[in-house]
């Protein structure tokens, strides 16, 4: 008979307490009940323990039509896998059956405030709409890649560069959908998150997900938004957040001209790179790390250099990276840049201590020298100021939140995180390749160049750093790779 994952996760859990096969288990308690006996499920799992059991159970929600603010907070947890509509590849300049662009309306507006809502983010569309096209025949019609070769493989390298271009005018607003996979435990908490939270889309998108989730998962979200269960925590977070706001609103001042440097490393740990020798050693010995420690001290820069090295060994590819003992050797970032490149960043699930401060206008953005070189910046200027004003506008109007609706993807914002070193080796080299974002690419390379600052043995063990290809060959290769790899999979 076939078991429902459900089922399966149940009987998991009943392993923890018995010592017979699982096969015998399955066949004592849960063959011929399996969708048959809920009671059954649900004592297990208050038996056998809530967050254990949850994390064996795992459940795809697809949530459509969130806004680029939401997005990011769907994003917000570690222990889920999230797919999303790409703003590098797909164009937004497409009309629903309704007339209506694809960007987010938050319903309660006031009838005065969504029309204005909505005529300055249809205005924003309509130049996004032109300056994309534009882009896309200029990017083309000065392409240096020989007409005969100009095919499917190029066209989608043109159309991404064009993306990249003029990605920056769309508003946050922007709609898009979001596939997540997720455990039952890691779901539970995302939607209490999202129920915490003070934006009303986010909200209301957890407790969709909470109905939806229930009619597969039931026993496992149960107390997800029981009053001294889920409701507690929900509760606790939500005014723990607005009493940390109002105390930072009453003893901090604005600053959105002060210091803006655009990578600022701001703690390193341990000064010394060589002080993680021990903890390479650790695991071949059989000494106690403190031991260990002792006898390392005594020993020379260049005997410390030799063990470190041998633990870096010989990279072939990024894919290569040392082993966990660089996970003691953190970096933590200040980081001020546009809202599209963090966007692509905060996908990164091994980081620590990441949050970002709320969207607005103030931080200003930059120009992209491609936009100037076709000649458009009057244009992609004037959605800027469009968004300026809106901002404003609704903050004036009372929705403090939804102003962040009216910032585009281009204007710059002020986040920060901590990562390890060996998550460095992952984070950087991949973020530089030559067929990442130019922005994220600039970006990298600085916290690569700080790095290797403060500690280059491990910045001469990031081989794999790339520091400066052509970008739209760069590009063009990749596509070309990928349509060479599904050619072949057709033919086979």
């Amino acid at each position: 008979e076939k078991l429902s994952p459900l089922t399966i996760a149940a009987a998991m859990a009943r392993l923890s307490r018995r010592g017979d096969d699982m096969r015998i288990t399955l066949l004592d308690e849960f063959v011929g009940a399996a969708g048959k006996d809920e009671d059954l499920l649900k004592r297990v799992i208050t038996a056998y323990g809530d967050d254990s059991v949850q994390q064996l159970v795992g459940q795809h929600v697809v949530v459509e039509n969130a806004s680029n603010l939401l997005t990011k907070k769907l994003e917000w947890g570690r222990l889920a896998a999230y797919l999303e509509q790409s703003t590098r590849y797909i164009y937004f300049d497409k009309k629903d059956a309704k007339g209506q662009y694809k960007y987010f309306v938050p319903d309660y507006l006031d009838e005065k405030t969504k029309k204005n809502y909505q005529k300055n983010l249809d205005k924003i569309f309509d130049n996004y709409s032109e300056l994309v096209a534009k882009m896309t025949h200029y990017i083309q019609a000065n392409s240096k890649v020989p007409k005969k070769e100009q095919d499917m493989a190029w066209r989608l390298a043109t159309r991404a560069q064009a993306c990249d271009a003029i990605r920056p005018v769309l508003p946050v607003a922007t709609k898009a959908t979001v596939g997540i996979y997720a455990s039952g435990q890691a779901l539970e908490s995302l939607i209490m998150h999202l129920l915490s939270d003070p934006l009303p889309e986010a909200v209301k998108t957890g407790a969709d997900m909470l109905r939806e989730a229930r009619k597969n998962i039931p026993s496992f979200l149960e107390r997800a938004d029981k009053p001294d269960r889920g409701g507690a925590l929900i509760a606790y977070r939500a005014n723990t957040a607005k009493n940390v706001a109002k105390l930072t609103q009453k003893h901090l001042k604005d600053s959105y001209g002060g210091d803006q440097q655009p990578v600022k490393l701001s703690a390193v740990w341990p000064r010394n790179e060589l002080d993680a020798v021990p903890d390479i050693l650790y695991d071949h010995s059989s000494a106690s790390l403190e031991e260990i420690e002792n006898e390392v001290e005594k020993w020379s820069y260049k005997k410390k250099e030799k063990v470190f090295e041998a633990y870096m060994g010989e990279r072939l590819n990024r894919r290569h990276k040392p082993g966990r003992a660089l996970e003691k050797v953190h970096y933590s970032w200040d980081i001020v840049c546009d809202y599209g490149i963090f966007r692509d960043l905060q996908r990164h699930r091994m980081v620590d201590d990441l949050n970002w401060q709320k969207l607005t206008p103030r931080y200003g953005y930059e120009m992209p020298k491609l936009v100037e070189d076709t000649g458009l910046t009057e244009q992609f200027e004037e959605c800027f100021d469009i968004s300026l004003k809106l901002y404003s506008t609704l903050q004036s109007a009372g929705y403090e939140d939804e102003a962040q609706y009216a910032t585009l993807l281009g204007h710059k914002m002020r986040w920060k995180l901590t990562f390890n070193a060996r998550e460095a080796f992952h984070f950087i080299e991949l973020r530089t390749s030559p067929q990442g974002h130019p922005g994220y690419r600039k970006l990298c390379q600085q916290m690569y160049d700080k790095i290797c600052d403060v500690h280059p043995l491990i910045g001469a063990a990031m081989k794999f750093v790339n520091q400066g290809e052509d970008p739209e060959l760069a590009r063009l290769a990749a596509e070309k790779y990928t349509q060479f790899k599904l050619k072949n999979m057709n033919q086979t």
